[in-house]
């Protein structure tokens, strides 16, 4: 393994204003099947990867619209158009769910873990091949509602919401990741 590639995960960073293009189906195809070798207890697989594109981001705008009803039901409905613009932020919006399994030696969470790893990995194939990702997750996609919207069944559940497309502004490289603060070496 190339010292290359360490420098190349050390520069990722999220590129918070996107355009087109996003990938095309090629593209996403090789970046998830690149995706797909996350760490994986048990090989189960639990990703899943579903890519929302066009006018099919609505479906994701009306998440956020009807978070925001449960929330604050009295909100008037020509607030609705605002909350849906959320999903078209940038050409393309990447799903990454877990399908969760019963299995005696892999918990749930450690599934839900492997499927955010392949999350992370899919941003990695994203800026290999130029564009860029922000995960944009957030406590709308994590409600029964929400899995009945995306047509989930009861065992699957959002792990992340990747905005992806081309970075329209520099991108600001972090330089110090404050690793020092954060590890601990265990020798005795």
């Amino acid at each position: 393994m190339s010292k290359e590639f360490v420098s190349f995960m050390r520069r990722r960073v999220s590129a918070a204003t996107l355009d087109i293009p996003a990938p095309n189906k090629a593209e996403w195809r090789t970046i998830l099947d690149a995706a797909s070798r996350a760490a994986d207890h048990g090989n189960l697989k639990p990703w899943r990867f579903r890519v929302y594109q066009g006018e099919a981001r609505a479906q994701i705008g009306e998440i956020y619209w009807q978070h925001a009803k449960a929330e604050v039901p009295e909100l008037p409905e020509d607030k609705k158009a605002g909350f849906v613009k959320k999903a078209y932020r940038a050409p393309a919006i990447l799903m990454v769910y877990a399908n969760v399994v019963e299995h005696p030696k892999v918990p749930r969470d450690e599934q839900i873990m492997a499927t955010a790893a392949a999350a992370q990995q899919a941003l990695l194939g994203l800026d290999a091949y130029g564009f860029g990702g922000i995960w944009r997750t957030g406590p709308a996609c994590f409600t029964e509602q929400t899995k009945q919207l995306l047509g989930l069944a009861p065992n699957e559940e959002v792990v992340g919401l990747i905005y992806c497309g081309t970075p329209t502004q520099d991108l600001v490289y972090v330089g110090d990741t404050g690793i020092d603060d954060r590890l601990t070496f265990v020798d005795e």
